[in-house]
């Protein structure tokens, strides 16, 4: 008998663990071709809130990196905060959402993501420790939190 649940235990590992692998491994890399980190530049994040809902826009970063679509939405939500949504179809409509903030000492910061549900990897803005942003390469669904119950 102890012979069976040891081998019915091994069983229900293999299963677990070949399901939780193919689970992380059915999404495609959309940015397997792109650094993991893209250095950007504060008037390249500016220049996203002058544009308009409907109007095609192009973000150049360094790197080579462009995300290229139409302006969703670009709200002033509070007097400190306005955000912008871009839809790339390029990138297979991936969204960059991207938020200005203006800090109580009247100084600006970015925060943002580049993602797509549908794949493994995205972008997230972020404030390097010399004070530059980046775009860093970051797992979808590390970012998109799942609410599925069961």
């Amino acid at each position: 008998m102890k012979h069976f649940a040891s081998i019915a235990i091994m069983l229900l590992s293999t299963f677990l663990a070949t399901t939780g692998y193919s689970q992380t491994a059915s999404k495609p890399k959309q940015f397997s071709n792109f650094p993991d980190v893209i250095n950007c530049t504060e008037s390249a994040l500016s220049n996203i809130f002058n544009a308009t809902p409907g109007q095609n826009i192009s973000v150049s970063f360094s790197d080579n990196f462009s995300f290229a679509g139409d302006v969703v939405n670009n709200v002033v939500k509070y007097s400190n905060l306005q955000s912008a949504v871009i839809k790339s179809p390029a990138f297979h409509n991936s969204i960059f959402s991207v938020s200005r903030i203006t800090n109580r000492d009247n100084s600006i910061s970015y925060v943002g993501r580049i993602i797509n549900k549908n794949y493994f990897d995205g972008y997230e803005l972020k404030k390097n420790a010399t004070g530059n942003y980046q775009l860093i390469k970051v797992e979808t669904d590390r970012v998109i939190p799942d609410c599925k119950q069961e």
